[in-house]
């Protein structure tokens, strides 16, 4: 069975109204579900646009570059939870004290359905940075409880994002040379985050599960930058076009990823059936 499956309660990339975003630095706006201003046609984001995240001082990253460049319709409001350093015990945090008491309870001010609806997941790089195979499947089984809780709350459209190739940044060489850490930690976390995925899918007939990899994202663009506007220099660069600095993307590089992502979403057709 395939990672991605289209229920009734696909409408299509186009007919989103609302993302709600879970991850770490890679997502982080800097949005905060008590401080921070609902987010509106206006503010997008719920603060100003775009955003401050672990890019270059005012430049956006892949969420900006989405919702700016590649989604063509409006509102898309966007509720994102990701904070810079979080794992998958941040992940439940991030649904259980920030989504779930306030828009999980579909306020008036934000009246999500599950037709309309995103909820996007990126996580799992500082989970793999003190992993193994045992704690991998353990951070896995986790994140997916809290996919539960948001099933129950309504959420049946799911978008998992997989770990990039981390042993390809600035920092993963100098532990390959130093630890001799390898790939190894990523590849399984991605096998088994695709294979929780297919189980979720099995377990509830009516949501829809869709999988984009980032690794594939990144391992193109680092075996051929000089096709998307980066020099030779930059896959290994600390402070290039690439890397930010010695673990984050650029705001460049988010481009891609936020090209890459609405390509996909875009390519995912809409069920003929509404369920809301």
């Amino acid at each position: 069975m395939s990672s991605t499956v289209i229920r009734p309660s696909w409408q299509g990339f186009a007919n989103l109204q609302y993302l709600v975003i879970f991850g770490d630095s890679y997502s982080d706006v800097g949005y905060n579900a008590l401080l921070s201003n609902h987010p509106t046609v206006e503010d997008p984001l719920g603060v100003d646009f775009p955003g401050y995240g672990f890019v270059e001082p005012g430049a956006a990253n892949w969420v900006g570059h989405l919702i700016t460049n590649y989604a063509n319709h409006k509102p898309l409001l966007v509720y994102d939870y990701a904070v810079g350093g979080d794992d998958v015990s941040g992940v439940r945090k991030q649904v259980q004290v920030r989504f779930l008491p306030r828009v999980g309870e579909k306020p008036d001010w934000a009246p999500w359905l599950g037709s309309n609806t995103l909820f996007i997941t990126w996580i799992g790089i500082n989970d793999c940075g003190y992993a193994d195979d045992r704690t991998v499947s353990a951070s896995i089984k986790q994140l997916f409880n809290e996919q539960e809780d948001l099933y129950k709350v309504g959420a049946r459209n799911f978008l998992f994002i997989d770990v990039p190739p981390i042993h390809r940044t600035p920092i993963g060489l100098t532990l390959a040379r130093t630890e001799q850490r390898s790939s190894d930690i990523y590849e399984l976390w991605n096998t088994e985050l695709r294979e929780a995925i297919i189980h979720f899918s099995t377990a509830h007939s009516d949501v829809t599960t869709l999988l984009f990899s980032s690794w594939a994202t990144f391992m193109r663009v680092l075996d051929d930058p000089m096709s998307h506007g980066f020099e030779v220099e930059d896959v290994v660069r600390n402070a290039g076009r690439i890397w930010v600095d010695h673990l984050h993307p650029t705001s460049r590089m988010h481009d891609w990823i936020a090209r890459d992502l609405a390509e996909f979403l875009s390519a995912q057709p809409a069920y003929l059936e509404n369920v809301d």
